[in-house]
């Protein structure tokens, strides 16, 4: 059950990615088209055209025009993951792969490794967590240099619990789903490698998360609570 619901998550976000890239590839053919058109009408007024030419140069060209910038559209790149709290923290890495979609919207997929920590104040034990995940994610851009982001993350997670006397207990495997919102800071130009900030949270109420801290309430209950989930990466525009 498990392996089918992580293949379903990998088809479903290979196939968003490869339906922007389609859908943008029309876009391209028809600007293409427009272009010729637009081209045309510009000979027919030669005489102004030659002028504005030698005024502004090519090199004043609004580069978004060539079919090689509008080609730079899919990214890989990856970032470092560092989660806080009280007694408490995660730390990993986030490669991925995405689409721009157009100057306001990108979409991808990424790999999560992640390694949290959490400290039992009420037993005096720890808890010690290996995360291995996939997260497919959008990010919006307002304006270039903001952006909201929202991810789901469904993750495999393998812990151990430690007492206060070292024993170590037997490793427990399961899964946890995160819903992560975020908001960021990036260098971003439309079809080129940027540097990005953001600061997030896990929305989800589960314990198991890599991005929550789990702690025992004055009555010995477990409970939970959200850890501010920090991430600075690059993204590469190769192709």
């Amino acid at each position: 059950m498990l392996k089918k619901n992580f293949r379903s998550l990998c088809l479903l976000s290979v196939s968003l990615i490869c339906l922007a890239g389609v859908n943008n590839s029309v876009r391209a053919q028809d600007n293409q088209h427009d272009n010729g058109y637009g081209q045309q009408q510009a000979a027919v007024d030669s005489n102004t055209t030659d002028f504005q030419y030698q005024q502004d140069g090519p090199e004043d060209q609004d580069p978004r025009s060539s079919a090689s910038y509008r080609l730079h559209h899919y990214f890989v790149g990856g970032n470092l993951i560092a989660s806080f709290g009280d007694g408490g923290g995660a730390f990993g890495l986030n490669p991925s792969i995405g689409y721009s979609v157009n100057q306001y919207v990108d979409v991808g997929v990424g790999i999560n490794a992640v390694y949290n920590y959490n400290k039992d104040y009420y037993y005096g034990g720890k808890w010690r967590t290996w995360n291995l995940g996939i997260a497919p994610f959008a990010r919006i851009y307002p304006v270039d240099f903001l952006f909201f982001e929202a991810s789901f993350e469904e993750n495999l997670v393998s812990m151990r619990y430690i007492n206060s006397d070292g024993v170590k207990g037997d490793r427990q495997n399961y899964t946890a789903p995160s819903l992560i919102g975020a908001i960021g800071y990036a260098n971003r130009i439309f079809g080129r490698s940027n540097f990005f900030f953001s600061v997030g949270m896990d929305f989800l109420n589960n314990k198991n998360s890599p991005y929550r801290e789990n702690y025992y309430d004055d009555q010995g209950t477990l409970r939970t609570r959200p850890t501010a989930i920090i991430r600075t990466g690059f993204n590469f525009n190769l192709w």
